[in-house]
């Protein structure tokens, strides 16, 4: 499913209802793994922008599932994560990339993790293949709970009050993912990042206040954020805000 949509009008209106579906049956089944995990990506900041009144961007379609986990999570005496998703139903491709198979094809979990002074590869964490990504580490320290229905591994009805990365790591996250990323995808990246900003529940001016916390906190992105954002965002016809608007608006400006 993530790997299609290139513009927003192509992201299916069932998208983030799909992935907040699966986040619960996911967050169910890793009962043992919470003090673990946090939420990131596009979904965390669906759930920080979605209750917003009259938002200036609507909240940021996604169609997939990012968890942060520390390293940590090797060390207690449960069975590994990636066991107790496979017995909820979740399964691995052949690369170990976990998906719930839905109505609307394969939805994919990812996990992210932060290994210093590695800045990228993979890690195996409880058996899951977690991506090395630095600032991961910030986005677990400080999460906001928020509550989320669904049906949980066993079928039953819940509600869990699940951690969502915190404004501040999380725009670190986001702005280093569009840093890295070439082509179409860098679009949607770039509206992520708006989307938070502006149409954060809690308003602009606490994210941006989260944000300049990283600094004095050490995240270790922020040294890449920072020249990001002086390169692409560093005005209203700067190429960050202007790939967000191809992106929502598709143009066909040039994404690259």
């Amino acid at each position: 499913m993530s790997e299609q949509a290139s513009h927003f009008d192509e992201y299916p209106a069932h998208g983030a209802l799909t992935a907040s579906a699966a986040l619960v049956k996911a967050w169910s089944a890793l009962e043992s793994f919470h003090s673990d995990l946090t939420v990131v990506g596009g979904l965390a900041i669906y759930h920080h922008t979605r209750d917003r009144e009259h938002p200036l961007y609507r909240p940021t379609p996604t169609l997939d599932v990012d968890f942060g986990i520390t390293l940590a999570a090797d060390a207690g005496m449960a069975a590994p994560a990636a066991f107790a998703l496979n017995c909820a139903g979740f399964r691995e491709t052949d690369t170990g990339r976990m998906y719930l198979e839905t109505e609307h094809g394969k939805l994919f979990l990812d996990f992210l993790t932060e290994h210093p002074p590695a800045v990228t590869g993979t890690r195996n964490v409880s058996d899951l293949h977690a991506s090395v990504c630095p600032g991961i580490n910030r986005a677990l320290s400080d999460p906001i709970k928020r509550e989320v229905s669904g049906r949980d591994h066993l079928g039953d009805v819940r509600t869990f009050l699940i951690p969502f990365c915190n404004y501040g790591p999380l725009l670190v996250l986001k702005i280093n993912a569009f840093a890295q990323r070439k082509g179409l995808k860098r679009g949607k990246d770039a509206y992520d990042i708006l989307t938070l900003v502006r149409s954060c529940v809690d308003g602009p001016e606490k994210v941006v206040a989260a944000f300049g916390e990283e600094k004095r906190k050490e995240n270790a992105g922020m040294k890449l954020a920072m020249e990001t954002l002086e390169q692409y965002f560093h005005d209203a016809g700067a190429l960050g805000p202007s790939l967000a608007s191809s992106f929502y608006l598709r143009s066909d400006e040039d994404m690259n």
